[in-house]
């Protein structure tokens, strides 16, 4: 046998047992927590007062305790083009210069504001290792991000269309819930705060049951366990990279 042939042979051994152990190289290091994570929320404390921008604000100051470089880009109106640090989270400030005549379009007219400011913060940083979409209104956003960063997305479900509007369909319900339903299969992730939501969006929509994660605010530890969703969806993410450019070399 020659050189080339035992290399290519024991390449081949190599990739059956990390299959086998589905390990991927690099779990290591993907097992601890991401460096840099955004959030994007249409609320954020103090501006409004929301479950939303309550449960955002935890989060991002509980990620920043643990070590974790966290951005927040929120819409207000009157502090377009700043940022400031509050508690060592970095917010950035978005407005939206087209008139919106329904939270539709003003969803999908903010996604271009966010994507800038994403972009802004990815040149300053130079890394971007987790984004995380709260509410439907800022799911467009996220799966462009994703798309375009190819980095794992986190989505929050506060509540579905068809509670807000039960029995109603037109031409704005149906459009809501095709980015609800886009935003169930495409991301990575999706955070509910409790079982009964769970319950509605797999009715509704049918994401991977495994996929869905219930974390109730109320609980001490709840940011904890976003957090180790975050290094665990990180571990998996580059697995399925790793797997893909196995598959594209075969």
């Amino acid at each position: 046998m020659s050189h080339t042939e035992q290399q290519n042979l024991n390449q081949k051994i190599l990739e059956k047992i990390i299959k086998q152990l589905n390990l991927a190289p690099g779990d290591i290091e993907y097992s601890k927590k991401p460096k840099n994570v955004v959030l994007i929320t249409p609320d954020y404390l103090p501006r409004t007062i929301s479950d939303i921008s309550l449960q955002s604000k935890q989060l991002a100051e509980s990620l920043v305790h643990k070590g974790i470089n966290t951005h927040v880009v929120t819409f207000d109106p009157w502090k377009v083009g700043f940022s400031d640090e509050l508690a060592g989270v970095n917010v950035h400030y978005i407005g939206n210069s087209i008139k919106s005549y329904s939270p539709l379009t003003w969803a999908i007219t903010t996604g271009m504001e966010i994507g800038k400011a994403v972009a802004d913060i990815y040149h300053k940083e130079g890394q971007i290792d987790l984004i995380h979409a709260h509410e439907w209104s800022m799911f467009p956003a996220g799966l462009n991000l994703q798309a375009a960063m190819r980095k794992p997305l986190f989505v929050n479900y506060y509540s579905l269309q068809e509670q807000r509007t039960p029995g109603i369909n037109n031409n704005f319900t149906e459009a809501v819930k095709q980015i609800e339903w886009r935003g169930s299969k495409l991301s990575d992730r999706i955070i509910v705060n409790e079982e009964w939501m769970k319950n509605e969006l797999l009715k509704f929509y049918s994401p991977p049951e495994k996929k869905v994660n219930v974390v109730d605010p109320t609980n001490i530890n709840w940011t904890k366990d976003i957090a180790r969703d975050y290094s665990w969806v990180m571990k998996n993410w580059e697995k399925w990279r790793y797997n893909e450019r196995i598959q594209t070399t075969q």
